[in-house]
């Protein structure tokens, strides 16, 4: 998801409308044609069809002083078609490419806004696995996509980039959608002042060139693209010794942080490793290999739920310190990382039970009940767009504040619908489980929660998903009997909860 913004900016929140660009050809040999996206509903032109990846081998080197990136992603996947010579493929791209191979034959390729065409050079018949090998030098800082996005962004002495729903274009090719998962190895080599941070795990550290330093990171567990980051630059290591070494923790901290905002981030990143161990006690077992956190001032005012590590703006920090959005990203790496959306109209399945977890988190230390947080969000809330239609938002805002906020009083209104809780967290666990490292859709949510309850919750979620309008009756008066909803209260509003000006924009950001 999962986008967690602090504020609603349009600069901050643009979502590719990937239209189909013409593409132009590059300065090495033209592709045959353009080749066909995956086909999601809202950005039909991303992705690829056409093979499945199984790893991203990306090894690079970032030089902060020109804020040039170079090197070369080995892709290796598995072709889903039958591609024969001649046959063009895409992948997800936006960096001037310097030569393409395929099975270390030389393939014909053209680069486009936001593609880069491959002409398949020998047979590859479905289920064939072969590698590609695509060589590239740019400045990414200085390159935008179709939409006009530049999610490249260059922070005090080297650069970051993580960012929803798109980020790998800009630093490497790859099929750029939830579906297609894949293991990383992450190579880059920097100055040896600067830090290099990514996913899962760091294996090595070397340094063969003077003034330079390579840094290797693995991440074992599948991983889509969109939660793949990549941080170079000056930042304070921390939370090692917090980990285990089944689990390794690894925070970090710009060095650039105003002292105030980085000790409150030390205050609540640092639980990280607590927040997790809760999370997986509720839910199922962690499903990654390592924790932790990065804080960046250039984050661009959101947090994102990088596998393993999730990235933080250090606006979150700036009233003090903030575990609810340390738990919204960490609850992300089951709703959102394992379990990911099959399309870009599925985000409910992310931001809605990420943003409850926080309900949860605030129960479990007495700050307000899940329950009392729903209804008082639904009784006081005067900003939320109840027109907004969680099961398709739309591909201009994919994911609208509304995801969180009326995606998380829904919930509560399926929990207040069975009316046990054995039942709900049975529930919760059976999805995470059936779905793990996979993807599903909000109706395959639909149909499990039918199975598991034993009644049909249509109703329940067509009124808090897709129906446009207020539900006629608050979170706790849900029932699955449409004789027996309850009207709208004209009670007094229920009292504050202790936990409400903490939840940053899950409840508040909409208010």
């Amino acid at each position: 998801m999962n986008r967690f913004p602090l504020l609603r900016s349009a600069t901050v929140r643009a979502v590719p409308l990937l239209a189909v660009a013409a593409l132009a050809a590059n300065a090495g040999t033209a592709a045959a044609a353009t080749p066909t996206g995956i086909g999601d509903p809202n950005f039909p032109n991303i992705g690829s069809a056409a093979y499945d990846v199984s790893n991203y081998s990306i090894d690079l080197k970032f030089d902060p002083s020109s804020g040039r990136l170079s090197g070369t992603t080995t892709i290796t996947a598995k072709a889903k078609q039958d591609l024969k010579a001649g046959t063009a493929i895409g992948f997800d791209f936006l960096l001037q490419t310097q030569s393409v191979l395929i099975e270390n034959k030389p393939a014909k390729y053209t680069l486009g806004k936001d593609k880069l065409a491959v002409t398949v050079p020998v047979n590859l018949p479905p289920g064939t696995e072969f590698t590609t090998v695509v060589a590239y030098n740019d400045i990414p800082s200085r390159v935008q996509n179709a939409a006009g996005a530049r999610n490249w962004v260059e922070n005090a002495g080297g650069a970051i980039i993580s960012n929803e729903p798109f980020s790998a274009e800009w630093w490497y090719p790859s099929n750029d959608h939830p579906t297609d998962k894949a293991t990383y190895a992450i190579s880059v080599l920097a100055p040896e002042d600067r830090d290099v941070l990514s996913n899962g795990v760091e294996t090595s550290v070397t340094q063969n060139i003077p003034g330079w330093k390579r840094h290797n990171w693995l991440s074992k567990a599948p991983q889509m693209t969109y939660a793949t980051f990549l941080a170079i630059g000056k930042y304070e290591r921390t939370g090692q010794n917090s980990g285990t070494p089944a689990r390794p923790n690894l925070n970090a901290y710009a060095t650039d942080l105003d002292p105030t905002i980085r000790a409150n981030a030390k205050a609540s990143i640092e639980r990280t490793p607590e927040i997790v161990d809760w999370l997986a006690s509720t839910l199922t077992p962690y499903p990654y290999e390592a924790t932790g956190g990065v804080v960046d001032a250039r984050m661009g005012g959101f947090a994102l739920e990088t596998q393993t590590r999730p990235t933080y703006t250090d606006g979150f920090f700036r009233r003090g310190k903030n575990d609810s959005v340390v738990v919204h990203e960490n609850a992300h790496q089951w709703f959102g990382d394992s379990v990911s959306v099959a399309t870009w109209k599925d985000g409910w399945l992310n931001e809605g039970w990420a943003s409850y977890l926080e309900y949860l988190w605030s129960e479990k230390n007495g700050t307000g009940t899940a329950a009392e947080i729903a209804d008082y969000a639904y009784a006081t809330s005067t900003r939320i767009n109840w027109n907004v239609v969680l099961t398709d938002p739309g591909p201009a805002d994919v994911l609208p504040a509304e995801l969180y906020t009326r995606g998380a009083l829904a919930i509560q209104a399926l929990r207040s619908a069975i009316n046990d809780d054995d039942v709900f967290f049975r529930l919760i666990r059976e999805w995470l489980t059936k779905y793990q490292y996979s993807n599903a859709k909000i109706a395959d949510f639909i149909d499990m929660a039918n199975a598991v309850t034993g009644r049909s919750t249509n109703a329940l979620f067509k009124t808090w998903l897709t129906d446009k309008g207020k539900p006629a009756y608050k979170p706790t008066d849900a029932t699955f009997d449409n004789a027996k909803r309850a009207p709208r209260s004209t009670s007094p509003a229920p009292a504050k909860p202790k936990v409400w000006d903490d939840l940053y924009a899950t409840v508040t950001q909409k208010q």
